[in-house]
């Protein structure tokens, strides 16, 4: 008699280390009476499409924090899960995706078969109709993928400047061609933290990112918005 074939598991992994150096404490600011890191698991848990939930952090405190919430909403987090994260993966430096690899899947003992969905904490403003596609669209394609987002002003534009001088980034710059109409301008996109499906198996030693051979999954700006500066904080505000 054959083997029977093991049910492919859907793991959501949102890391959170604490001590950011641009913003204080960025994690756990709070947006609408709750900490940042709150809502990327509040979107996870009514999903209703993960196994596990893996909030990972160096600190115990983010955690329990967390937690404090989750109950206060009266929120069921059964399959939610604490992974402490040691100084060594957790310094400004550290790959996550070296994590990922080297040792959460060993850590909980993940299948090849299984799905790691990485979602980070500083784009609060993904659906859940976003998580639901992307993850059926991995699924089905049995192929990584990786969110981006159109960039938000046409980087055919780019310029650097020295001594009170610009030079074009590109030849063909618009700012030399005169080409400056928006509709003639090439769409170029960027990566977002919104949401990364990783099947454990193609997270071998020889992986070197999370874009290799991987398909990318347009967001929609409003969703991929990031939050990494003050000035961030201060606009979600007006729009969350």
């Amino acid at each position: 008699m054959s083997k029977s074939k093991k049910k492919t598991k859907i793991i959501a992994f949102i890391p959170a280390r604490s001590g950011s150096t641009r913003v204080k404490n960025k994690n756990i600011r709070l947006i609408k009476d709750r900490p940042l890191i709150y809502w990327s698991i509040y979107k996870a848990i009514i999903s209703k499409v993960f196994d596990k939930i893996i909030f990972s952090s160096d600190s115990t405190y983010y955690y329990k924090l967390l937690t404090n919430y989750l109950k206060k909403d009266k929120l069921v987090y059964k399959n939610l899960t604490f992974d402490k994260r040691d100084k060594l993966h957790s310094k400004v430096n550290s790959k996550i995706f070296d994590y990922l690899k080297f040792d959460l899947i060993k850590k909980y003992k993940l299948n090849k078969g299984d799905l790691l969905v990485q979602m980070l904490p500083t784009c609060p403003l993904r659906s859940v109709k976003t998580i639901k596609n992307t993850i059926n669209y991995s699924l089905q394609k049995n192929r990584n993928c990786f969110s981006v987002s159109e960039y938000d002003f046409h980087i055919t534009f780019g310029l650097s400047i020295k001594n009170d001088k610009w030079t074009p980034v590109f030849k063909k710059s618009p700012m030399i061609t005169g080409k400056t109409q928006s509709q003639t301008q090439k769409k170029y996109y960027h990566p977002t933290g919104v949401i990364n499906c990783l099947h454990v198996g193609s997270l071998g030693k020889k992986a070197k990112s999370i874009y290799q051979n991987a398909s990318p999954i347009i967001i929609s700006r409003s969703e991929s918005f990031d939050i990494d500066t003050e000035d961030d904080f201060k606009s979600i505000k007006k729009i969350f």
